[in-house]
């Protein structure tokens, strides 16, 4: 059974993330009594929500250190006062999603933000921007529809990254050079991205190879990362240590390792990941002789290709929509040449072979045996005129170039020559000579 792109894009792509366990978020049986003063499942004011978290503070004192009430009561102190830093965000903020229901749509550097509705609690995002956790409970949040952005509303003003969708279709192409690394130098010492200044880093064993930045309410730690796709410098508040595949390593070695590269890489090659937008018979054409299985999804692909001709004809086959039934892909029957990183990575595991046979024994059956009106298109051979039935996708058969006239590779590779072309020549020569005769005539 073939994967889903989804699934191939994990393979693709991965990057670090926390997932909280469901279970520090339940109530300790201890707690019960209190939670009329934890300001539990309730839209609380700015004073509950103060009295709240110091009634959480004194909870916390009194709890004995690695306990399972001290663990949930810190960890719900937290939440406390995200809530009411939202609250006095609110307050200050005419804009905030909380005083107006009708911002739920913002567009910024090409990011189409649509506003996250309030999920269970335990489930946490990342910001793209600041890099801070995303408190879903008590924070209001954007989405981008195009390329999956994270953003806390307070930081919308302060967006960098131009969204990876516009970017993707500004470039139309990925970059094919390995790691084309320019230096810091070049950078002027700062991230290609937020312009931060960088540190440059220093024998092993001296501890000063990074700094710290203040993001929000956290200090966190900045070092000098390298993209793998790009060959800049980032910090790490744009460079997460994230990895996935670069194109150009694929293209060129046939290398799937995933390599580190940035936040715009990752959002990059994640809305692109199913895009046939490469190349491979103009970029490494030489790739197809090394690599059996691409060679066979070439073969069959120029297959494919020829049978869509006569399904796009068939009303019988219009009429089943065979084509959008069975192929879940089309790009990989209406061209020859483009590829996916999708279709790359699973030729590599042998899925797209298996997929694209599976297509062409469907196909086959109906031109061969189901549509008469299929079967009768068939051609025979001009040179040898056996009985066989030839078709363009048949294994046996030769396409003219010149005609398009069906021929045994064999019975052509004997004579070497097209009896239709030579028909056609000859036709062209009478009509010539028949021409010039008139023009003497005339004279």
């Amino acid at each position: 059974m073939a994967s889903s792109p989804s699934s191939v894009a994990s393979c693709c792509i991965s990057r670090v993330s926390g997932d909280d366990s469901s279970e520090d978020n339940v109530l300790p049986e201890t707690l019960q009594n209190q939670q009329i003063y934890l300001a539990l499942n309730k839209e609380a004011t700015e004073e509950e929500l103060e009295t709240a978290v110091a009634k959480c503070k004194e909870l916390v004192l009194e709890c004995d250190n690695l306990s399972p009430e001290r663990k949930w009561l810190v960890r719900h102190l937290i939440e406390l006062r995200l809530r009411l830093q939202e609250w006095r965000e609110a307050k200050d903020d005419p804009q905030h999603p909380r005083n107006r229901s009708g911002i739920s749509k913002r567009t910024i550097k090409g990011h189409h933000f649509v506003l996250q509705s309030i999920i269970k609690r335990g489930i946490s995002k990342d910001c793209d921007h600041c890099t801070g956790t995303i408190w879903n409970f008590v924070q209001a949040w954007y989405l981008c529809d195009d390329c999956g952005f994270n953003s806390h509303h307070k930081c919308l003003s302060s967006i960098i990254r131009e969204c990876a969708h516009v970017t993707a279709t500004e470039q139309g192409q990925y970059e094919f050079k390995i790691c084309p690394e320019i230096g810091l130098s070049a950078q002027k010492y700062k991230c290609a991205e937020c312009k931060t200044s960088l540190p440059i880093a220093l024998p092993k064993g001296i501890l000063c190879f990074a700094r710290y930045l203040f993001t929000g309410n956290t200090w966190i730690e900045s070092q000098t990362r390298r993209c793998d796709y790009t060959g800049l410098y980032y910090c790490s508040g744009c460079h997460w240590g994230g990895e996935a595949v670069t194109p150009a390593r694929i293209i060129h070695n046939w290398d799937f390792e995933q390599k580190p590269v940035c936040q715009a890489t990752l959002q990059l090659i994640k809305v692109t990941l199913t895009r046939p937008i490469i190349n491979l018979e103009k970029l490494n054409p030489k790739l197809f002789a090394i690599v059996h299985e691409l060679d066979l999804v070439r073969r069959t692909r120029i297959e494919l290709n020829l049978m869509r001709k006569y399904l796009l004809v068939c009303r019988e086959a219009q009429k089943d929509h065979l084509l959008w039934k069975s192929v879940d892909t089309p790009h990989l029957i209406e061209t020859t040449d483009l590829y996916s990183l999708v279709d790359l990575y699973e030729a590599s595991n042998g899925e797209l072979p298996s997929k694209l046979l599976n297509w062409a024994s469907i196909f086959i059956k109906h031109i061969k045996e189901t549509c008469e009106v299929c079967r009768g298109r068939g051609h025979i051979c001009e040179i040898c005129f056996n009985d066989e039935v030839l078709y363009p996708f048949d294994t046996s058969a030769v396409v003219c170039e010149q005609c398009n006239a069906v021929l045994h590779k064999i019975c052509f590779s004997r004579t070497n020559e097209c009896p239709k072309c030579v028909r056609i020549k000859k036709r062209l020569e009478k009509q010539t000579l028949y021409l010039y005769d008139d023009d003497d005539d005339c004279d």
